[in-house]
Order: structure tokens, then C-alpha cells, then sequence
């Protein structure tokens, strides 16, 4: 039984492999059928079940969270998969302009993370056991998992002004993934702009989770 026969919707799929997943442990080999027959429906990665060494799950730098990930035969590189996204093709959810959108979108936050944002969080915060603890610009409580929120102005008017500023088409920037697999502005140049724009329009502050949820992302 394929995983569309088993599963009506793409949610009982998420729930069905998420289920698998869990069970097994990290760097144990998979075996399961059902997750080697997913991996096909890639929508960017072309994957040889035939020629995969291993599928394993291993953990994902940089913050270390489970991936499936495989190995081809004769080969020394390693790769991870997203097993979500195989799903969301499969049950033909998945837009490959509106996904290169996104990663788009994602490798101009990340850019902007290496700034000011940085600088003033860190210095606004202490660490105990890995944990950022700091005084919420809100409710004024003292909080661990403090989170930083641009304020006044939002990220999303920062980021939106400058793609209109620059006249800036999305699907015409070049990606990559970095060492530790995120993702980059592939132009210097425009990664530098960019940096420069956002840190001279940034302002911030700290919210705990609770504040946080609820002021929401600005419609970003």
C-alpha cells in the first residue's frame, strides 16, 4: 500500500511519516519501505533509491535538529532531505516559484541576523545552560527564551522598502546554502546593501514568547 492509498489528505501523511520518524534513532540506518518510496517526490533533488548508500537521521547544523539524510555509494558527501516537502509534492501542494520565494525571503533574514539585530541581543541578554534570558520591553518581566522584535518599524516594512526602493524581482536572486546549510544572498554586493539598509532602519526590542505571539509577525 502506497502512502496516498494509506493517507486521504497531506496532514495524515505529515502525522503518518512524522510517526515513523520519531521512532527511529539518531545515525540508526532506516529500513522502513515507505519512506525510501517518499523520497522520489523531491521536487529538486532527483534521488536513486538504487544508488543511496544509507538513509539515516542525523542531526542538522546550525541548530542541530533531526534531517533525513543519505549517502550515495562510492561517495564520501552527505546529504538531507525534507521529508515534508517530498509529502507536499506528492499530494501536489507544492508551487516550486512560491518555494524559491520563500528561500529567498529566508537567505535576506539571515543576512540581516550577522548585524545590529546580533549586537543588540547579545548585549541585552545573559546566558544560563544555553538559555537567553532578559526583561521583556512589554509586560517587564524578567523571561528565559527571550526573543528580539524589530520596533517601531517592522521587519517587513524594512525588508519590503528596500525590494522597492532597489526594484528588486525575488525570483532573480541567486541562492546558496552555506556550511552550516543556511541560506545566502549569493551576491556580495547586494547581501552588503542589504545589511547596510536594514541596520541603518533597525530598531529593537525584547519581547518573552507571550508578547511576542501576540503581536504576531506584521503580516510577514
Amino acid at each position: 500500500m502506497s502512502l496516498k492509498e494509506r493517507c486521504s489528505n497531506m496532514a495524515q501523511a505529515n502525522r503518518y511519516i512524522g510517526n515513523i520518524i520519531r521512532t527511529i534513532n539518531n545515525e540508526e540506518i532506516i529500513e522502513d519501505r515507505m519512506i525510501k518510496e517518499l523520497v522520489i517526490y523531491h521536487p529538486t533533488k532527483r534521488i536513486d533509491v538504487n544508488k543511496v548508500e544509507w538513509f539515516k537521521i542525523k542531526s542538522r547544523p546550525p541548530f542541530n535538529k533531526p534531517a533525513l539524510s543519505y549517502k550515495y555509494k562510492n561517495s564520501r558527501n552527505e546529504d538531507d532531505i525534507s521529508w515534508k516537502l517530498c509529502i507536499r509534492n506528492l499530494y501536489g501542494k507544492y508551487n516550486r516559484d512560491e518555494e524559491y520565494e520563500k528561500d529567498v525571503k529566508t537567505a535576506f533574514r539571515n543576512e540581516s541576523h550577522i548585524g545590529t539585530k546580533k549586537q543588540y541581543f547579545i548585549n541585552n541578554t545573559t546566558i544560563k545552560n544555553n538559555i537567553f534570558i532578559g526583561i521583556c520591553n512589554n509586560c517587564n518581566k524578567k523571561t528565559e527564551n527571550i526573543t528580539t522584535d524589530h520596533y517601531k518599524l517592522s521587519y517587513k516594512e524594512i525588508f519590503d522598502n528596500f525590494i522597492n526602493i532597489n526594484n528588486i524581482n525575488l525570483s532573480n536572486i541567486d541562492i546558496f546554502e552555506n556550511e552550516d546549510n543556511e541560506i545566502r544572498i549569493k551576491d556580495e554586493n547586494l547581501a552588503s546593501k542589504w545589511l547596510n539598509y536594514h541596520d541603518n532602519k533597525a530598531q529593537y526590542r525584547l519581547l518573552c514568547s507571550s508578547c511576542n505571539s501576540h503581536f504576531g509577525s506584521y503580516g510577514y
